[in-house]
């Protein structure tokens, strides 16, 4: 996949700018290895859990979903964004639907690396957090539903999950009571300057995460929540007829550009849990890294800016 760079702009952003064509460069090259790369993530996480960390309560849980749904997410953009094998039933349009995807492979990022910071304070917020928004769940089933005799098994269940919660994660008595008055969990926005002082300079961690705020995830989340901005972003190639060039060429451009998003999203990812658990898997990062900055421009700025030091390489 050719390298694509970003241009800040007014108004409307303009196309990405491809700076390779894409015959000369074969996808699998870098998706079978990164492929590889997340499974062995994955399997670490599930079968060589470090042992120090045994005792904080669903931190093992929290990282290994977290990298799973990454992969599918990762490997679904891969099928709609694909050219070869050539398939029927994949249309070029389908590539629109990557911008939220690659979203919440970005929230995946920002989590793993607010959690990191306070493993054990910030695992146990995240399920507190979830528990919460299960509780209010139930409770407006309670409400709505509860009343009906069809809906008493579904809500039986929901409540039996609430209250294994309760005692799984030591849920206080004041808590069940009023779960609305619990900490919520921030989205990513608010993890940057969460609990920094504007007197303080932010350590590089939330500099980072500032980064990825303003240049991605906002404009990841005007695409998926589709105002007026991100309804341009994604849809403006339907102002083209179908086979008019203009559309074509723009699908292609957009396509790039948004594969080299999830390519160098995945890699930060794993680069962030390799830095902090120490699983061996870091001469693999290493390679996926030298592979990928020479081609896609976004994962070089991504590299320079934080794991060209993070992983001990300068390039």
């Amino acid at each position: 996949m050719p390298p694509v760079r970003r241009k800040k702009a007014r108004g409307q952003e303009p196309l990405p700018t491809v700076t390779k064509t894409p015959a000369n460069l074969d996808a699998s090259v870098i998706t079978e290895p990164l492929d590889s790369l997340i499974s062995a993530v994955g399997n670490k996480i599930e079968r060589e859990w470090p042992a120090r960390f045994a005792n904080i309560q669903g931190a093992r849980e929290l990282f290994l979903l977290t990298v799973r749904i990454a992969d599918v997410t990762s490997r679904s953009i891969r099928w709609l964004a694909a050219e070869k094998p050539p398939n029927p039933a994949r249309i070029p349009e389908y590539c629109l639907s990557v911008p939220p995807l690659n979203r919440t492979i970005l929230d995946n990022l920002f989590t793993v690396m607010f959690v990191l910071e306070d493993l054990p304070g910030r695992c146990e917020w995240y399920h507190k957090a979830a528990w919460r928004e299960e509780r209010l769940e139930l409770d407006r089933y309670v409400t709505q539903y509860g009343h009906l005799a069809e809906w008493q098994e579904w809500v039986a269940r929901l409540k039996a999950h609430s209250d294994f919660g309760i005692r799984f994660l030591g849920i206080s008595a004041g808590e069940v009571a009023e779960p609305s008055k619990m900490r919520s969990w921030p989205n990513a926005g608010a993890m940057s300057g969460y609990g920094l002082s504007p007197k303080v300079p932010a350590p590089l961690g939330r500099v980072f995460m500032k980064y990825l705020d303003d240049w991605f995830y906002k404009d990841l989340s005007q695409q998926a929540h589709l105002g007026g901005t991100g309804l341009m972003k994604r849809a403006s190639v339907f102002l083209h007829e179908r086979h008019d060039p203009e559309r074509q060429a723009a699908l292609r451009k957009n396509n790039y550009f948004w594969w080299g998003q999830t390519i160098t999203l995945m890699l930060a990812l794993a680069s962030e849990l390799e830095d902090y658990f120490k699983f061996g898997l870091r001469e693999r990062i290493q390679y996926l890294w030298g592979l990928t900055v020479p081609v896609i421009v976004v994962a070089k700025e991504v590299y320079d800016k934080r794991y060209a030091a993070l992983l001990g390489v300068s390039r």
